[in-house]
């Protein structure tokens, strides 16, 4: 996929400037650049703009200040492959059936690495827990992988 042009970028970075004043919250910073298209980790973001924002309202940046991240971040390799999270969650599986619990799979996804909240751990999980409460994680992994719109492309 093409990287967007500068004009895209600036539309979509203007979707997120809540007070019109052509700037974004601090706290925004990753989410613009996954709405261009980007998967960074918030620790990338961290790293690419050099300070973390923890609270809204603490810094709003420019589409100037914005644009040096984003091209920061746009030079990061892709993270996490299949074969990388099939691996982490297969530790999970201790009968070798292909399926974990689905509540530890939310354990996992609200306590270890980049934690999730309680909201986008249950989106996750939305109509993968079989009725024995087990989840196939080769198709957990692909659902994920898939990003929250699938069908687009």
């Amino acid at each position: 996929m093409p990287a967007p042009s500068q004009d895209v970028l600036k539309e979509i970075f203007n979707l997120y400037d809540e007070e019109l004043d052509g700037k974004i919250d601090g706290t925004q910073i990753g989410d613009v650049a996954r709405a261009a298209g980007l998967k960074p980790t918030q620790a990338m973001v961290v790293k690419a703009s050099g300070q973390e924002f923890k609270r809204k309202g603490e810094k709003r940046i420019t589409f100037e200040e914005w644009l040096p991240i984003y091209e920061q971040l746009s030079k990061e390799k892709e993270q996490g492959t299949y074969a990388d999270f099939f691996e982490g969650l297969k530790v999970f599986d201790k009968e070798e059936t292909g399926k974990i619990l689905a509540a530890e799979l939310r354990h996992i996804l609200l306590a270890l690495g980049e934690r999730l909240t309680a909201d986008e751990a249950d989106e996750l999980l939305k109509g993968v827990e079989d009725g024995e409460g087990m989840v196939k994680y080769e198709d957990f992994i692909k659902k994920v992988l898939a990003g929250p719109f699938p069908d687009q492309e």
